[in-house]
């Protein structure tokens, strides 16, 4: 069984070649492990160059450096091992300090689990250590950097605070009526929830925009076979991921690309032309995984070649609302626009479904409309400013939202005069918020979490 009091030791740098490898070594035994692999008796934050050595037997060379507790990472004695990097080099020096007696491999998310556990950050920042170690942008960087300095835990705390505020006042209001009266009476009790219900808002809209940029966005082209899809995508990525002729039918299988929209990392789909007679097996696979793609997309661009006479672009749609039913995460795509847009196409445009749509005209033979398309993609997505944005996930978006239906609760019972009732609810929102920054916490959610960081964070 593994305990908070072991010593726990990991490689804290990616395998393969490299100009040093660094293995970390966190508890009360970090410094004997210097004393018996490095032959020195270290001061803090002083780098030593020694020979690492288990049973005079040399097993690399590099500096030892030691940074006790509490002015550690973890919070506890920590011990690193900067020797030369490479596949075996690392796993040797490993191999000997876990040979120590009382010290083991750290489990993944380890070290950072240990330094919210002694209090170094709270779970907004701890998890915001794996998020910008996986971060998909400059700007998903950016925000969970933001997260770690904390900007969020700024947030909650704010809005922690508020509600104890209101708390402490409404409780007096239960235990001495007649000596805080003026607070409910004089209507001070509503501005205060109204102040904090907008802040609870904000915070969640905010929110919402970190989990897009944590989780990036997904987009799917889709439409009839030879509509321009896969040259869209090409365009759109800046690679030749898809095979492009005028045969159609051609993409048989989902085909991806990482792009960025407003710094926002968004994964866009090429699925093959739905059509009811496909040519062939292999296609028809095609179309069953383009509609699985399909039911999971933020937004769907559905494709009309303009030159064509568009006679399946309305059963192209037809099949697409089966699977998504919101008009808002459609945007319609007029492909081809270097060519002149055909009479049955114009005359499809202006008649429903398509003339409710927000349109693009496209080239990509040109490159006309491409930049008003990303444009029309950060709208579509939601995509607002990354200025003051922290990075989130769904468990906070979740949290946040059931403390703001606890807040609204709290309004409304309000009105009834229910001073009993409405404290109950606002203190479930408070501990809704404690959720998520771990001051309100289970060692399941501690372990779902930590549990998706490597080894050696």
């Amino acid at each position: 069984m593994s305990s908070i009091e072991d010593t726990i030791a990991a490689i804290a740098t990616p395998p393969g070649r490299g100009g040093i490898a660094v293995v970390r070594v966190s508890g009360p035994l970090a410094k004997q492990a210097a004393k018996i692999l490095g032959d020195v008796d270290p001061k803090p934050r002083i780098a030593y160059f020694r020979k690492f050595k288990l049973q005079n037997e040399t097993i690399d060379e590099g500096l030892v450096l030691y940074f006790n507790a509490p002015n550690s990472y973890t919070g506890e004695d920590v011990v690193e091992f900067q020797g030369h990097g490479g596949n075996f080099a690392p796993k040797r020096v490993l191999e000997a300090v876990i040979s120590i007696d009382g010290i083991r491999q750290a489990e993944p998310g380890e070290f950072t689990k240990r330094a919210f556990l002694n209090n170094k950050m709270d779970l907004t920042a701890a998890e915001a250590v794996e998020d910008l170690i996986s971060a998909g942008s400059d700007s998903a960087a950016k925000a969970a950097l933001s997260s770690l300095e904390g900007t969020f835990a700024t947030n909650l705390n704010e809005l922690s605070d508020k509600i104890t505020n209101f708390r402490v006042r409404l409780e007096g209001c239960l235990d001495f009526p007649e000596e805080h009266e003026d607070f409910y009476e004089s209507g001070k009790t509503d501005l205060e929830l109204n102040s904090i219900e907008q802040l609870a808002a904000k915070t969640i809209q905010i929110a919402k925009q970190g989990i897009k940029l944590n989780e990036g966005a997904k987009i799917v082209l889709s439409g009839a076979p030879n509509a321009g899809k896969s040259s869209l995508l090409n365009a759109l990525s800046g690679t030749d991921k898809a095979i492009v002729t005028n045969i159609p039918g051609t993409t048989r299988d989902v085909l991806t690309a990482q792009i960025e929209i407003s710094g926002v990392p968004v994964v866009i789909t090429d699925t093959a032309g739905i059509r009811d007679t496909p040519s062939d097996e292999i296609e028809a696979i095609g179309i069953k995984k383009a509609i699985e793609e399909l039911k999971k997309a933020d937004l769907v661009l559905f494709m009309i070649d303009g030159s064509s006479d568009g006679s399946d672009a309305i059963d192209n749609y037809e099949k697409i609302k089966e699977f998504e039913k919101d008009e808002n995460r459609i945007l319609l795509i007029i492909s081809k626009a270097d060519k002149s847009v055909s009479k049955e196409v114009n005359k499809l445009l202006e008649q429903e479904p398509f003339s409710k749509l927000k349109k693009v005209f496209t080239s990509t033979k040109t490159e006309d409309g491409l930049n008003s398309l990303r444009n029309e993609l950060a709208d579509a997505l939601g995509i607002m400013p990354v200025e003051g944005v922290f990075i989130a996930r769904r468990r906070h978006l979740t949290n946040l939202e059931k403390a703001y239906q606890y807040i609204i609760n709290a309004k409304e019972i309000l009105q009834t005069g229910d001073l009993v009732l409405c404290a109950q609810e606002i203190r479930q929102a408070q501990d809704y918020l404690g959720m998520i920054t771990g001051k309100v916490t289970s060692d399941d959610i501690l372990g779902k979490i930590f549990s998706t960081f490597c080894i050696g964070k």
